[in-house]
């Protein structure tokens, strides 16, 4: 049996939800952009199971839908701030590039590196074949 996390405030005003540590694992797995076969995976569960348990969760937040239940959660404190762009590696590099933008100088010496990592591993593996 696992104990219950208070996460904060509900919308209605009633008390604060409470949530389980395999609910508030959903939530972050659901707020990171899983669906809900893939966070039954992820926790081993069934698909039905992590159904009833976002039910739930969306119940004890009084969320319409799962995004609506992601705001929520922010706005209690269950959640921190979602993470910033980022910047000054590969990831950074893609999403300049995903967007339109020009790469900033960060990014583009973070895609540097990787590609000589990338590189290295590369010609590494060559070698042991």
């Amino acid at each position: 049996m696992t104990a219950s996390a208070q996460v904060g405030p509900s919308t209605s005003g009633g008390p604060a939800p409470l949530l389980t540590a395999t609910q508030t694992r959903i939530l972050h797995l659901i707020t990171e952009g899983h669906d809900q076969e893939q966070v039954a995976y992820i926790v081993r569960h069934s698909p039905k199971t992590i159904g009833f348990q976002l039910k739930k969760i969306r119940e004890a937040f009084g969320a319409f839908n799962n995004a609506h239940l992601v705001h929520l959660a922010y706005q209690a404190g269950a959640l921190e701030a979602p993470p910033k762009r980022r910047h000054g590696d590969h990831a950074g590099f893609a999403a300049h590039k995903y967007r339109g933008e020009t790469p900033c100088d960060d990014c583009v010496a973070g895609e540097k590196e990787y590609q000589a990592a990338k590189y290295t591993r590369k010609r590494a593996k060559l070698n042991a074949a």
